[in-house]
């Protein structure tokens, strides 16, 4: 396991430092491809290291091998099945975000001031260099996302070297300002770079499919099989939200989630979600059916993106770092004097829409998910956010638990925006089997996700490519549909004990493959030493 974790710090140095092992500050990965050799040596290993295990093994080692496992499999595949020796885009783009360094006070200001300009000063000739590693050809969906973070990080780097100086004038000196520059016109090169490459439609076929998904996630459900559940599950969907609408005295869709829009509060978002968020954190304590406590506080603060952005990124503390730094969800804020704004706030951030965001992104979602993780022993599974399946789909799980227990009682427009979230996240996983499996070509699949989701026909088109060239989005609802057969097969009951051991077993496994959770729940149900997690334990690795 240590091993593994060492090989993802050394291919992916961001995590590292996302962590707190500040001992990757101001290293950029090597650029010379992965290799399926190191990757077989490494998976012999943990695979023989698991094989050993006796029947009755602490479930904590079982889920970190079988965490490690997934991420060698994951790997693997990426490299022998589609021959992506080396980084895309996305990944490389990753490796020039220089704002850890400012988030956590580990050294005095001036040696991190001094750390941003040492990280910069190298990213000219890293992306360069990257630049020449890009294949010919590039899934569109993945040349589309690289060109747009590409420009959007640009504007962030002179962003920050604006603040700095204005923040700190006596440390942010003109070095800081010119390496922020050259870095910021050597992500506009990458940019171009990446748009120079030919879009490719990249479709797996059934067979690679299956093969992904089993790599991925260790899902070995056949993929006729998750189509038809994706499909079943879109059609209840918008079953659901035609009933909502006419409750509400509407025809249909669009006409509801309009009414959604004219339910804004008055103040900033950053404000109105603050007060959210604490009204979910209360509403779950009434609950009772899963635990909410938590040791390090979560701080909402404005996203630094680029205008008309409507994303929302939870960043963690950094785990090995000796003193904890507060969580932080990043949301954006449309300017107010802006039209754009202005429609932004009514179609993303209205009211019905926040208490959405602060279940998933808060109580009980993302903020006490890792929260619960971080208080148990394992490194890999806290420190490397490697499985979207899981982590997305518990998030999203709970955005329709939420519901269940009563949270829009007396409040439609609540159930709404969680059926509106819900459709789009479930349209995604349909069109990802649908275009990969060859049911539908991408132009069928726009089609049909602008008529499901009310898209407009460029945001269909944008959402069928990214979600055909990165499985991410597809995630949160084959997740969230994992986690509710879980609770079927077993039997989970109504009552508060019932649901919250579960919940609270599922809540402390961490980042693991979907297969690697529910393999941790079963052995918890059946091992002592999985009924208390110590808040005190150190991570080794």
């Amino acid at each position: 396991m240590s091993d593994v974790v060492e090989y993802v710090f050394e291919h992916y140095p961001h995590i590292a430092r996302r962590v707190g092992r500040h001992e990757f500050d101001g290293c950029l990965p090597a650029l010379d491809g992965r290799s399926a050799t190191d990757l077989d040596h490494l998976r012999a290993a943990a695979t023989s290291r698991l094989g050993s295990l006796p029947e009755q093994a602490d479930p904590e080692v079982r889920a970190d091998l079988g965490a490690a496992l997934g991420i060698l499999a994951d790997e693997r595949f990426r490299v022998a099945g589609l021959g992506r020796v080396h980084l895309g885009p996305l990944e490389v783009l990753a490796e020039t975000n220089v704002s850890v360094y400012l988030r956590n006070p580990h050294t005095p200001l001036a040696e991190r001031l001094a750390a941003v300009e040492g990280h910069l000063v190298r990213l000219p000739d890293f992306l360069e260099r990257a630049a020449r590693t890009l294949p010919t050809r590039l899934p569109a969906g993945e040349r589309l996302s690289g060109v747009e973070q590409a420009r959007a990080q640009a504007v962030n780097l002179r962003d920050i070297a604006g603040r700095l100086a204005l923040d700190h004038p006596e440390l942010a000196g003109e070095g800081l300002a010119a390496a922020a520059s050259a870095a910021a016109a050597a992500c506009e090169d990458f940019a171009g770079a990446v748009a120079k490459t030919a879009p490719a439609k990249a479709l797996f076929g059934p067979e690679v499919l299956a093969e992904f998904l089993q790599a991925a996630e260790g899902i070995e459900h056949p993929v006729d099989d998750l189509l038809a559940e994706a499909s079943a599950e879109v059609d209840a969907i918008a079953s659901a939200l035609d009933s909502a609408a006419a409750k509400l005295g509407v025809g249909q869709r669009p006409e509801a989630y309009a009414l959604m829009a004219d339910q804004v509060s008055d103040g900033s978002v950053l404000e109105s979600l603050n007060s959210t968020m604490q009204r979910m954190k209360d509403f779950w304590v009434r609950q009772d059916i899963v635990s909410v406590e938590t040791v390090n506080p979560l701080e909402v603060r404005r996203a630094p993106q680029l205008a008309g952005a409507a994303r929302v990124e939870f960043s963690i503390s950094a785990p090995l770092d000796e003193v904890r730094q507060p969580h932080i969800l990043y949301v954006p804020e449309p300017p107010e004097s802006a039209a754009h704004g202005a429609s932004l706030r009514r179609e993303y951030l209205n009211d019905p829409m926040l208490e959405v965001i602060a279940v998933h992104e808060a109580f009980v979602g993302h903020y006490v998910q890792v929260e619960a993780s971080s208080r148990g022993p394992s490194m890999i599974r806290t420190c490397i956010p490697w499985f979207p399946g899981f982590t997305e789909g518990w998030a999203h799980y709970v955005e329709e638990l939420a519901i269940e227990r009563g949270l829009a009682e007396g409040r439609p427009l609540v159930e709404v925006a969680q059926l509106k979230s819900a459709l789009e996240a479930a349209t995604r996983l349909l069109v990802f089997l649908s275009v990969h499996i060859g049911r539908w070509t991408l132009a069928e699949a726009a089609e049909r996700a602008a008529a499901l989701c009310d898209w407009s026909p460029e945001r269909a088109a944008r959402e069928v490519l990214i979600v055909a060239a990165d499985a991410t989005g597809a995630m949160y609802t084959l997740g969230k549909l994992r986690i509710r057969e879980w609770r079927k097969r077993i039997e989970v009951g109504t009552s508060r004990w019932e649901l919250r051991n579960f919940h609270d077993r599922l809540l402390h496994c961490g980042s693991a493959p979907l297969s690697a959770a529910w393999q941790y729940y079963l052995d918890g149900q059946h091992d002592p030493r999985s009924a208390s997690v110590s808040s005190n334990t150190r991570f080794t690795s």
